[in-house]
């Protein structure tokens, strides 16, 4: 009987590990107020040209919009001055430490990520349009 408990235990605790991180297990380790609908991790590493015409589209967002982005990002100069960090329409908040990485929910190749309650979906910075159109 005890093995059998010990064993169903173990199942659970295994599936819980497993699954998807979602948007409030990230906002939890930002220590950031959870938004309403999804959070939108940037790692900026990659196409310069398409991350910049994906700032430009980001700008455009509606000021309600039910999510928040992070940048994965040091808090370089160049990065300050560009406008979406310094007018974002919606929360913004850099993970200057790299906590996404550390805690292994953004791996070093991912791009772009939204998270939203249920989960999350990766995308490449070249298909940054299909992003966008899953927060619009």
């Amino acid at each position: 009987m005890k093995i059998k408990t010990l064993f169903i235990l173990m199942v659970f605790f295994a599936f819980l590990s497993c699954s998807n991180p979602n948007k409030s297990k990230i906002a939890g380790i930002l220590n950031i107020t959870e938004p309403e609908d999804w959070i939108l991790a940037v790692n900026p590493e990659g196409c310069k040209t398409c991350l910049d015409s994906f700032y430009s589209e980001l700008q455009l967002l509606p000021k309600r919009s039910p999510g928040a982005i992070v940048l994965i990002a040091k808090n370089t100069k160049t990065l300050r001055l560009h406008p979406l960090i310094e007018n974002s329409p919606i929360p913004l908040y850099l993970d200057e430490q790299k906590n996404l990485i550390k805690e292994e929910l953004v791996q070093m190749t991912d791009q772009i990520l939204l998270f939203r309650e249920e989960g999350f979906t990766s995308f490449d910075i070249l298909d940054y349009e299909n992003a966008l159109s899953e927060i619009r």
